[in-house]
């Protein structure tokens, strides 16, 4: 049998798993040799200026193409540098790999400078830990591919020795063609699923609450269902586009707030499709409506209780329960859908001197193509654009929900780009979320990126500052200095442009998307001081 460099099969076989991209900030160890090989397996690098833009733009590349994304770091400060994105794709549920240099056996052992327990670190915000030896690379690359994608997916670690990358070794078979999508799952047991088809058709007000397993539902299925059943659906914020804004039972988000109390105390059974409790508010499920469950995985973490349990393949389970419907006899109508969606933009839309959140959200909405790829970070605003913006397919509307970390805009916005170059890419940011990964504003220009950036400018850290109002305590601490965001735009060879109206933040997106040589930096100054309101009418802080 021929022999060949370990990194090559890895690298081979990353590709063969439908890898084409790795990104990150090499060491001098084993990811340097991955990155030097890496064009003959067809497989490209991007450099980005920090470890935790690597991976959620690794993670959110990988979920948009179908497969797992790899990010790479050097040893130590590097996989220090891993941490939130670690953590962000573990709590959000994305599927990256995460290679990292390691110090080669017997140094490991007795090494101290840049010298920390790597897997140990790894341990609580990651599915597993893997190290990878000569004889047994492939078993491990394999295992962490097939957990990573696994549900719920999520990240797993993996250090390579410094002796290990370099060896000649026998040709491995790799085994990890790329999966056509999410694995059907195992069948709904027949007599659970005939119990739930009697219990929803014969609810007088069943409501659909739709997580992110509903994301890999086939197109319209949900839609489907809601409809069979007569149910209004609210998705999770990350589920958004799960069902279409424009379908008629469509009802928005379910925030485990104050704005959909009226849905929920109307419920005689609550439906959960593919519901993740990672999106849940950390507070106990209080609710006595009975509940319908169904997931790919078994409800062991109990956060929300369940009276009929569905365990399995959710296209399948779904289909099924939809011609199991016959005629419901649910009371909700159409129009009951849309007067809620009404009511909540009139709650959430208050009096201020400025330009409010509200309006950059509905202009910049209005402004853009339907098949726009959203991006939006976390902080004061996230609460409203999850409540307004209006998505239309799976996956056209990133945030981060589980972890809800900061920075996250910059990242998932090239990540997504790279995923589907040919369609609008349009982030809506926080300021402060903004700053955080600002370095990589030199990633977006190095790739030669065409995306939209819309700044909520309000100078500080509103989310903390409305809290202390809520508590009724001095506001203060958490403001910063406005920098110039033309002179930004212009350093990292992009557009910039200040506007304080919504007609001249329309006029502003449509000159950014129609510039396609370079992205665009749109300051929007926006009065912060209704948040506390607004905050109080959604939910609690």
């Amino acid at each position: 049998m021929a022999s060949r460099p370990v990194v090559a099969q890895i690298l081979e076989a990353l590709n063969e798993a439908g890898v084409d991209r790795i990104f990150g900030i090499a060491g001098g160890g084993p990811t340097a040799d991955l990155i030097s090989h890496a064009s003959k397996a067809g497989i490209e690098f991007v450099l980005t200026q920090h470890e935790t833009t690597a991976v959620i733009a690794a993670g959110v590349y990988g979920q948009l193409k179908g497969t797992v994304g790899v990010a790479c770091s050097a040893i130590g400060p590097g996989v220090a540098n891993l941490a939130n994105g670690a953590a962000h794709a573990y709590l959000d549920r994305l599927p990256v790999l995460m290679l990292a240099d390691r110090y080669s056996g017997g140094v490991h052992e007795v090494a101290l400078r840049q010298q920390f327990d790597h897997l140990a670190f790894m341990k609580p915000i990651t599915k597993a830990q893997i190290v990878l030896h000569e004889d047994t690379f492939m078993v491990g690359l394999r295992r962490a591919v097939r957990t990573a994608l696994a549900e719920r997916q999520g990240p797993v670690f993996i250090d390579i020795p410094g002796n290990v990358a370099g060896k000649q070794v026998g040709q491995q078979a790799y085994a990890l063609k790329k999966a056509d999508g999410h694995a059907p799952g195992a069948t709904v047991n027949e007599a659970d699923l005939r119990r739930a088809a009697q219990r929803l058709a014969n609810s007088s007000a069943p409501l659909i609450l739709a997580g992110l397993g509903a994301l890999a539902l086939p197109p319209g299925l949900l839609a489907k269902l809601a409809a069979a059943l007569k149910a209004p659906v609210l998705t999770s914020p990350k589920a958004k586009g799960a069902i279409a804004a424009n379908d008629p039972w469509c009802a928005g988000v379910f925030m485990g707030g104050k704005l959909e109390q009226a849905l929920l105390d109307r419920a005689d059974t609550i439906f959960f499709v593919g519901y993740d409790p990672v999106e849940l508010l950390p507070r106990p499920w209080s609710m006595n409506t009975f509940v319908v469950s169904l997931d790919s995985v078994e409800n062991t973490e109990q956060t929300f209780r369940s009276d009929i349990e569905l365990s399995g393949g959710l296209a399948d389970a779904a289909e099924r329960l939809a011609q199991a419907a016959g005629r419901p006899k649910s009371g909700w109508a159409e129009h009951e859908v849309a007067a809620y969606k009404q009511h909540v933009i009139r709650a959430i839309d208050v009096d201020v001197a400025g330009m409010t959140p509200n309006a950059v959200i509905l202009a910049t909405r209005e402004a853009v193509p339907e098949d726009t790829i959203m991006v939006t970070d976390v902080g004061a605003n996230k609460l409203l654009v999850v409540e307004l913006w209006e998505a239309y397919r799976p996956y056209d509307f990133l945030m981060s929900n589980g972890l809800a970390t900061m920075g996250f805009c910059i990242p998932a916005a090239i990540g997504a780009k790279m995923a589907h170059p040919e369609r609008p890419v349009v982030c809506l940011c926080g300021d402060a979320g903004f700053m955080m990964r600002l370095p990589d504003l030199l990633t977006v220009k190095k790739l030669g990126q065409h995306i939209v950036f819309v700044i909520f400018a309000d100078d500080e850290h509103s989310l903390i500052s409305s809290k202390q109002v809520v508590k009724g305590i001095p506001k203060g601490g958490m403001d910063f200095p406005r920098p110039d965001y033309q002179a930004m735009a212009a350093t990292f060879g992009m557009h910039g442009v200040t506007v304080d109206n919504p007609e001249a933040l329309k006029k502003a997106i449509a000159a950014a998307l129609a510039d396609r040589g370079q992205s665009t930096i749109i300051e929007a100054r926006i009065d912060a001081s209704g948040y506390a309101r607004q905050f109080d009418v959604i939910r609690e802080l």
